[in-house]
Formats: C-alpha cells, sequence, structure tokens
C-alpha cells in the first residue's frame, strides 16, 4: 500500500493536546509543562498502513493546572496518535484510531530520550494485530554516550481495561557505548561499541526475546580494552510483573 505523507509534527501535537502551538514542535502549556513532537513512525501491519507520533510531556510546576502526575522526578510522559489509511471516493487520507497522552514515561532532565537518527527503528509483527517497535535512542553521561533502543508494544486491539490505548512502553534497553570524551588525556582506557537489536521467538505468548550483537571493544582492566565477541551478546526478556524488559 502507497504510504501517504505523515502529519505534520504540530499537527501531531493538536492531536494529542488539543494546544494549537502555531507550527512549533515544542511548547508550553498551562501549568508550566511542556509539551513536543518526539518521534514518527509508519508501519505496514496486517494489510494496513498506520502511521504513529509519539509526544512528550514534562510534569507541571505552576498554579492550579500544574499535574499532579505521579511520575518519576525528571521523567516525562509519552503521549501518541495513530491513524490508519483509508480509501474513500477513491480518495486516500488518514483516520484516526486512537489518541492516548499516556502511554510510558522515560527520559531525564525533564526531556524525553533523545532520537539517534544515525540508526534505524527495528520492528517485529507479533500476530494478532500486535507489533514490537524499537526506537534508537543515546543518552550522554559523565563523558560517555550510551546507544540505547526505547521500546514500544502496538496492539490495535488496545489493552483489555483501556481499549483505547493501543501503545505501551516497555523499557529501555543498552545496545553499545562509547566513551571518547571520557577518555580524553588518556585518564581512562578508550572503547567503544554498537550493538544490533534482534527479535527472537519466546515460549507461549510472551513477548519476543531481545538480542543484542555487539562489536567493537570494552574495557578488559586498567589501561586494557578488547574486542567484543559473540559471548559478549546482551540478551533481554519482558518481566511481566514490572511490564519492562530486563537483562537476563
Amino acid at each position: 500500500m502507497t504510504g501517504l505523507k505523515p502529519p505534520s509534527p504540530d499537527s501531531v501535537l493538536y492531536f494529542v493536546y488539543q494546544r494549537d502551538g502555531d507550527g512549533a514542535h515544542s511548547f508550553q502549556v498551562e501549568g508550566g509543562a511542556t509539551v513536543g513532537y518526539w518521534y514518527g513512525y509508519a508501519f505496514d501491519l496486517e494489510g494496513e498502513h498506520y502511521f504513529t507520533g509519539f509526544t512528550s510531556r514534562s510534569a507541571g510546576t505552576e498554579g492550579a493546572e500544574a499535574d499532579t502526575t505521579t511520575m518519576e522526578e525528571g521523567r516525562v510522559a509519552i503521549g501518541q496518535v495513530t491513524l490508519v489509511q483509508k480509501v474513500e471516493s477513491g480518495q486516500a487520507g488518514w483516520s484516526q484510531i486512537a489518541t492516548d497522552g499516556f502511554v510510558g514515561e522515560f527520559g531525564r532532565l525533564d526531556q524525553p530520550e533523545m532520537v539517534d537518527e544515525s540508526r534505524r527503528a527495528v520492528s517485529r509483527e507479533l500476530g494478532g494485530g500486535r507489533l514490537i517497535l524499537g526506537v534508537p535512542t543515546r543518552l550522554f553521561e559523565d563523558g560517555v554516550a550510551m546507544s540505547n533502543y526505547a521500546l514500544f508494544l502496538f496492539n490495535k486491539n488496545g489493552l483489555p481495561q483501556t481499549p483505547f490505548r493501543v501503545w505501551t512502553y516497555v523499557g529501555t534497553v543498552q545496545a553499545g557505548s562509547d566513551n571518547a570524551e571520557a577518555c580524553e588525556g588518556g585518564v581512562m582506557t578508550c572503547a567503544a561499541s554498537t550493538g544490533e537489536l534482534q527479535f527472537e521467538p519466546s515460549a507461549g505468548e510472551s513477548l519476543p526475546r531481545i538480542h543484542i550483537v555487539q562489536s567493537g571493544e570494552t574495557i578488559a582492566g586498567p589501561g586494557r580494552s578488547r574486542p567484543l565477541g559473540p559471548e559478549d551478546a546482551l540478551v533481554f526478556e519482558f518481566d511481566a510483573n514490572t511490564g519492562r524488559y530486563q537483562a537476563r
């Protein structure tokens, strides 16, 4: 199916928050909260073409309109709007199927995880109207750049208790690191690695296992690094108790 041009970032923000930002991709709303466009993803599932625009909203801190959120401090709420391509009277267009201001929370310092545009998103169809998506993100802390994937589960039928909620955030996993800035001057051994995310089948109806094959180098000891090999692969499995992927 031929994909339509996706909605603009400001249109996505209007869908989710019903606020007009006059074309801006990020702006402040009532209560001191900041909303912003985060990531857009087009995909095909069971013969239909979809587009999802993900957004973020920080916790408000001012006045009577401030959020009474229970989010962990510094995190942002992830929102989304999902549309499906429909053809009516011979014309293709977008039809909205779900909008949700909270599908989970992530980030730090009141900012969402930074999308790493140098890597591509990875997804896999799971059957039963479900799809899992890994969005490449990047975190920089103490001179080390960490390559991650933020993970989202799509179910076009919605959750049993909340049928409008078609997306759920299911955690962030690490897939590499680069300490180039921290090792300047020889104080620390330099090492950089990258990881390729692969979804692998799990037993029963559980979400797929995540297998990340690493390449590059890792620190082996003071002043020493070594090449990464197959034995250094990272494995993550979904924990139904926490609703997040955890290292195995």
